[in-house]
């Protein structure tokens, strides 16, 4: 077979998350939709709202010059330029058009990240439960995962980063609201994080890149 060895193994393995969700479509069709809990892939369970279908019918019905031509790579500027207010008026910080660069999806923005940051053998860190995916997305790059454990609440421990982080360490991933354990990391967790890496930084005199996917950051259930 022409495909690669390491593209074989990765077909046979699978996503155990698309194995489930196939199990599910079937379980589905046996027993009836209402009576399956599916828990697999994030699909919204709402439909979009109304006014982004009024939205596309009006670009459609009326075209820009040129708005199916090629455009910067970082992406169109006023859509740089909204993003950019939207996170400033969130956070408080003063974003700008060029910090702001558009991907096709999150998966798209974690691989453009890594294959900027990564040189081979440089290591990633990600805290258990993680999302399977990452660590393709570091593969891909030539990176090599550094898996850590968490406590109780699915929160990283601190002492356990500290003592893995070393001189080929580039990058600590996270994912707050975290898929697939829910946890919420907390502003003074996010704090000591940043300090210790800073410290590590010092300590080794190289970039240690602190990561954060947010793709669940606005489903957050307060009880």
């Amino acid at each position: 077979m022409s495909i690669s060895e390491r593209v074989q193994k990765s077909m046979a393995q699978g996503s155990w998350i698309r194995k489930m969700f196939e199990v599910g479509a079937s379980l589905k069709q046996q027993y009836g939709e209402e009576n399956v809990f599916d828990l697999t892939l994030g699909n919204p369970v709402m439909e979009p709202p109304a006014e982004f279908h009024r939205e596309l019918r009006r670009l459609v019905e009326n075209p820009l010059p040129g708005m199916h031509r090629y455009m910067q790579n970082a992406g169109y500027a006023e859509t740089r330029v909204a993003v950019a207010a939207q996170l400033a008026l969130e956070t408080g910080v003063k974003f700008t058009m060029g910090a702001i660069i558009m991907t096709c999806g999150a998966a798209g923005a974690l691989n453009v990240v890594l294959k900027t940051i990564l040189n081979p053998g440089d290591e990633v860190v990600i805290f258990a439960p993680f999302f399977a995916e990452y660590i393709n997305y570091i593969d891909n790059h030539g990176g090599v995962t550094r898996v850590l454990p968490t406590n109780e609440q699915f929160i990283p421990k601190l002492d356990v980063l500290e003592t893995a982080i070393g001189v080929k360490t580039k990058a600590v991933i996270i994912n707050s609201p975290n898929n697939p354990s829910g946890a919420v990391y907390s502003e003074d967790f996010i704090r000591q994080l940043g300090e210790l890496l800073s410290k590590k930084e010092t300590q080794y005199g190289t970039p240690i890149f602190l990561i954060s996917d947010e793709a669940y950051r606005r489903i957050i259930y307060d009880g």
